[in-house]
């Protein structure tokens, strides 16, 4: 590079006696951009004359012999980064925060339809890259609009999918909201994802349920569990443990001998939705009956490890299998046992035949007058049932503070009712481990 007319200035010039600082340097240079010459200007600031010296004697000397004072502008191209990449690796992110592979599996799924929707309305051939640089207001405008269609569609019989839930296409902007946030946390890994918005101007309010059905009583899960006793002793004792506890199948399915103390009525429950769940294990009690109809199966248990309940009955299938269950409760409305929609409404694509004992038992102890040695204390509230069926508090303090009261959850277990079996017989075979029933 040639030399450059030196052209260097120091503010202030004339400084007052016993100034100390700062001092502004400027000057300038010809550079070099896309092989043009170009004159800049430049400056710099400085907090002291001997800073300031050694600058102007240093540029100096860089300009004499036409040194570049500063790196030359870069002109770097960035390639705006993979939608589907950033979603995978959201995808793994929720892995390190111990989602169970189920919850993976249906975040997975909602990934699919949502970059097979996006391709659909950008026009991207299934083999090509999704840039981020499609995250908008308007994609998620056009996204909903979409999948509206495609459920009125369905809600005609013009196609063969069955129809989404307003829940579902919630479900899917906040899905790709989270992704969209999880790109944009990370501007070194995945450039080009443009700026963050307001969550409110992407994601549709949380869609009101009508028409939602009342939870079960405690006679119409009589009714399921006294079915499931003429079908099978293990079921019937598997849905009577839901009945009296309120846990999810699995969790009543997952329970070892050693953690039911039968004595103290107890249960240790060590299973729970999430692994963050199972890390919190709870002892709740439950009611007497319970350990009356569990004796046989108590005492069968060989060793502290061992399982109350088989892994799989003769017929291959696991007890707490949805469909087994699912027909326990077509066949009592059918037989107008119960009433229709409670294991699943008409507003809901899925069934949930097994959360209705858990709906039941949370409905039930609603608004029930605990009594303490025969005296009332006060009406059951909510923590105090969240903590006996594992939900998380929904206040400050049921999140940093002790749980209820040993007394109070005692109490409420109380408030449960006995179950139906439909007479002593019913309640004398219900003892029997391990069998099939007629």
């Amino acid at each position: 590079m040639a030399k450059n007319n030196i052209s260097l200035s120091v503010d202030p010039k004339s400084p007052p006696k016993g100034y100390q600082g700062p001092w502004k340097v400027r000057w300038r240079e010809d550079i070099e951009v896309d092989g043009a010459r170009k004159r800049v200007s430049r400056s710099r600031v400085v907090s002291d004359k001997g800073a300031r010296d050694a600058l102007v004697g240093r540029l100096r000397r860089q300009l004499e012999v036409g040194e570049p004072t500063a790196a030359p502008p870069s002109r770097v191209v960035v390639t705006a980064a993979n939608l589907e990449q950033v979603a995978l690796s959201w995808l793994r992110w929720q892995a390190s925060r111990n989602r169970k592979a189920s919850t993976r599996k249906v975040y997975l799924s909602a990934i699919k339809k949502i970059m097979a929707a996006i391709r659909a309305e950008r026009g991207i051939r299934a083999d090509g890259v999704i840039p981020v640089t499609v995250l908008d207001v308007s994609l998620y405008t056009d996204l909903n609009n979409r999948w509206i269609r495609e459920d009125l569609a369905a809600v005609k019989k013009e196609t063969k999918k069955g129809a989404a839930s307003p829940m579902r296409r919630y479900d899917l902007s906040g899905f790709l909201y989270q992704i969209w946030s999880h790109g944009a946390s990370q501007p070194a890994t995945f450039p080009a994802v443009p700026a963050l918005v307001d969550s409110a101007l992407v994601i549709p309010p949380v869609p009101a349920r009508p028409g939602a059905p009342d939870a079960p009583t405690w006679a119409e899960c009589d009714v399921i569990v006294r079915r499931a006793y003429d079908a099978s002793y293990d079921l019937g004792d598997l849905l009577a443990g839901q009945r009296l506890t309120g846990l999810r199948v699995g969790q009543v399915q997952a329970i070892r001998r050693r953690a039911l103390d039968p004595v103290r009525r107890t249960l240790l429950v060590e299973v729970g939705k999430s692994q963050t769940e199972e890390a919190e294990a709870r002892t709740i009690p439950i009611p007497p009956l319970l350990v009356e109809l569990w004796q046989a199966r108590i005492a069968s248990a060989k060793g502290p490890d061992d399982f109350l309940f088989p892994a799989k009955t003769a017929s291959g299938h696991t007890e707490a299998d949805t469909g087994v269950i699912a027909t326990l409760w077509r066949a009592a409305e059918d037989a107008g046992e119960i009433r229709r929609g409670l294991y699943k409404p008409i507003r809901r694509r899925k069934g949930r035949p097994n959360h209705g004992f858990r709906a039941g038992y949370i409905a039930g102890l609603q608004d029930i007058t605990v009594e303490i040695d025969g005296v009332p204390v006060q009406r059951l509230r909510d923590r105090t049932i969240d903590f006996l069926v594992g939900h998380h508090p929904q206040d400050t303090r049921g999140r940093h503070y002790a749980p209820p009261t040993w007394t109070m959850l005692v109490a409420a277990v109380g408030c449960v009712p006995p179950m139906d079996l439909g007479g002593e017989k019913a309640a004398a075979d219900n003892v029997v481990p391990l069998q099939q029933g007629p």
